[in-house]
């Protein structure tokens, strides 16, 4: 493991006896207008940073330097210096942008913006906006592909997954999946992608070649976040309503666990290791440490008011 690398995954989370070196976790209190700073091998909150209205999500750079933050409240992103924990810019985008995805190489972020029905594209070496690309109703969360040649964004009035071409700069196709989808999450190979939702209690599994739904996998749950195992095996699935985790085995497309966390897990994220994972529980006030080998929850920090993201930084 490289000094200094990071880990910004929307999935990520870290065990404490994963690796030696320190991690800290920052997290969105999207109803405390904070930022809980965790110490992950300690397990405990080392300082409580004052934001806009609305923190609402959490990017850093691969480098570690710098950690991006919706302002939802404040229609801004915010830049901070991880070395400091000091604002470094804001950053005007529109109306309530809401959620971020960080391209694999850092040179850009894909900021959603509901209200205008766009993607936000923010160059990170000049912290400006550079386009914004019009999708469809209510764009929510956005994730990048590993080759970063393609972008997802969850559509979830129109019930279906955008597709962006990021190079091109635009929409180049919408696949319909679930009721109420909030997020897609691609495989590592790049070859799938599955679609969470939070109207029914069905996953779409997409082929990301043909960009159709080629199978679903009944979860007995809505789902909102999730998680990737490294290997692509295991896809882990937050449930909102079921205060749960459930464990997909993406083979055979059958849950074969379920993680009891917080109440209301909005947001979940997975170590690059896919040892540890966490949930942001938005109703306990909390984020859940779990461990992945056990299937079980090992500890549980108090943080602000309604959590909302997870990032993480590695030393």
């Amino acid at each position: 493991m490289r000094a200094g690398a990071i880990l910004a995954l929307f999935l990520l989370g870290l065990g404490s006896e994963a690796f030696a070196e320190p991690v800290r976790l920052y997290v969105t209190n999207l109803g405390g207008n904070t930022i809980s700073v965790i110490d992950a091998r300690a397990l405990k909150v080392t300082r409580t940073i004052p934001t806009a209205q609305d923190p609402h999500f959490a990017v850093p750079t691969p480098d570690g330097k710098r950690l991006y933050v919706t302002m939802a409240g404040a229609d801004q992103v915010w830049v901070f210096d991880t070395a400091t924990d000091q604002v470094a810019a804001k950053i005007p985008l529109g109306l309530r942008p809401t959620h971020l995805a960080m391209a694999p190489d850092g040179k850009f972020v894909y900021a959603s913006l509901e209200t205008s029905q766009e993607v936000g594209v923010i160059n990170t070496a000049t912290n400006r906006v550079e386009a914004k690309i019009p999708t469809g109703p209510e764009p929510h969360i956005t994730s990048v592909s590993r080759d970063g040649k393609v972008v997802y964004v969850g559509g979830a009035e129109s019930h279906q997954i955008f597709v962006i071409d990021p190079a091109a700069r635009r929409l180049v196709d919408r696949i319909r999946v679930g009721f109420l989808p909030h997020l897609a999450v691609f495989s590592p190979d790049g070859r799938r992608a599955w679609a969470s939702s939070t109207g029914s209690n069905e996953l779409s599994v997409i082929d990301t070649a043909t960009r159709t739904v080629v199978g679903k996998i009944d979860v007995g749950l809505n789902s909102h976040g999730m998680a990737v195992a490294p290997d692509g095996r295991t896809l882990y699935v937050a449930s909102e309503v079921g205060n749960k985790v459930l464990v997909v085995d993406t083979e055979s497309r059958r849950v074969v666990g379920q993680i009891p966390v917080g109440k209301m897990p909005h947001t979940m994220v997975l170590s690059r290791d896919g040892a540890s994972a966490y949930t942001a529980d938005m109703e306990a006030n909390a984020i859940s440490v779990i461990s992945t080998a056990k299937r079980a929850v090992v500890a549980t920090i108090p943080v602000g008011q309604a959590p909302s993201s997870i990032a993480i930084v590695e030393r």
